[in-house]
């Protein structure tokens, strides 16, 4: 496949003699792209237009509500779709033609839509013959069933080929103490897929294939950070954390709203309310999220060397922002995972000097991108409008990430 590569450092918008970084003219995209699914979302609720547009009814027949949600939903993707297309067609490294990224988006929304839908009939059914209580408890299901299996789905979302195990990784898993029999190996078009653990308990870890580009050193440091990931239970607080949140949202927008998820108008209400709910957890959730990796760094560089984690951190930075420095206010509020730069700092104000750096009780890993990727169970089109993953399906259900 032939693509059209872009500079790393700088681009050219709309081919003028303004330039920006590449990480800020994604960054501004996913602002506007989040910003616009705001916009519609508070639209939907402050005009009563789920009220107006579908029924109220219960006692609609299930698959007439299912549909017509359906059709609100495939209205909403196709107005989404000159963002994708500017994210995954024009905001790139590596450019794919025009028609092949289209498939690549048919691909993965249709996917998207029937995940969606199927949630939604789940909801719905659980409304009707176990009200408020049953609802929540399906969605609490949905989410466990969505964490356990990521990796299917993003492979389903996206064309994502199996890799044997080469002999390098196999070297590197055992100087890592990882088992062979945990590792999938994914290839990605995509030069930001960075895999991760899939399912609750950190079963399965994906790899991507580019990382068997990484000298030794620096592929055994990603595979131990890895590692204590899962070991210290921080993947498995990420996953209960995100879920936790997201329940706690649809809770308050149930009470708030007043909605009857038994309903189409309910459902498209319910939609709406957690897009809002989610634009919180995008604001607050990248703080504790930045924690978790600046202690698993911590750890990995005292077990493997501060420079091999130093390396692997700035190569697989540069697969994707790319952005060595942010300043305080932009990193605080739009980026779960630190710049490069502020990892560097703090693997030397985290040195241990009487002991061994632990990942504590209150790290989270992921929490932030977790909760986007679970929040598909409520409808919400916000977890592939932000700025990391918009218009690059291969990113949706994996988020790029430390």
């Amino acid at each position: 496949m032939r693509y059209l590569p872009m500079t790393t450092s700088t681009f050219s918008i709309l081919g003028g003699a303004s330039r920006m970084t590449f990480a800020r003219a994604r960054l501004l995209l996913g602002i506007s792209g989040v910003g616009a699914s705001v916009i519609m979302a508070a639209s939907l609720l402050l005009f009563v237009i789920p009220g107006s547009a579908l029924s109220t009814s219960p006692e609609q027949p299930l698959l007439r509500a299912v549909v017509s949600v359906a059709l609100v939903m495939m209205v909403g993707i196709a107005a989404f779709l000159p963002f994708d297309m500017l994210g995954g067609a024009a905001l790139v490294r590596q450019r794919a033609p025009l028609p092949v990224f289209l498939a690549r988006w048919v691909r993965g929304a249709t996917v998207q839509l029937v995940v969606w839908m199927l949630c939604a009939a789940i909801l719905m059914i659980s409304a009707r013959t176990r009200g408020v209580i049953g609802a929540i408890g399906s969605f609490v299901l949905l989410q466990f069933v969505l964490a356990a299996l990521r990796a299917p789905f993003a492979r389903l979302i996206a064309d994502l080929h199996e890799r044997e195990i080469p002999d390098t990784l196999r070297i590197a898993s055992q100087r890592a103490k990882i088992d062979l029999d945990q590792l999938l190996v994914l290839d990605s078009a995509d030069e930001a897929f960075v895999g991760g653990w899939t399912g609750v308990w950190a079963r399965r870890l994906v790899i991507p294939a580019r990382w068997l580009q990484l000298p030794e050193h620096a592929l055994v440091a990603a595979l131990y950070r890895r590692r204590i990931i899962a070991e210290s239970g921080a993947h498995l607080r990420g996953v209960l954390g995100a879920i936790a949140w997201n329940t706690l949202g649809l809770a308050l927008v149930l009470a708030l709203t007043g909605a009857d998820v038994g309903t189409a108008a309910g459902m498209l209400t319910m939609a709406a309310g957690m897009t809002l709910w989610a634009f919180v957890g995008v604001l607050l959730l990248p703080t504790p999220s930045r924690a978790a990796v600046f202690a698993v760094d911590a750890v990995t560089a005292h077990k493997v060397g501060t420079s091999a984690v130093r390396e692997a951190i700035d190569r697989l930075d540069r697969w994707q922002d790319d952005e060595p420095q942010r300043s305080v206010r932009v990193e605080t509020i739009f980026h779960p995972v630190p710049s490069r730069n502020a990892r560097h700092a703090r693997l030397i104000t985290l040195a241990p000097t009487d002991g061994t750096p632990v990942v504590r009780t209150m790290h989270a890993h992921h929490l932030a991108r977790h909760a986007l990727w679970l929040g598909w169970a409520s409808l919400s089109p916000i977890s592939r409008a932000v700025h990391c993953n918009v218009g690059r399906p291969s990113l949706w259900a994996m988020f790029p990430g430390d």
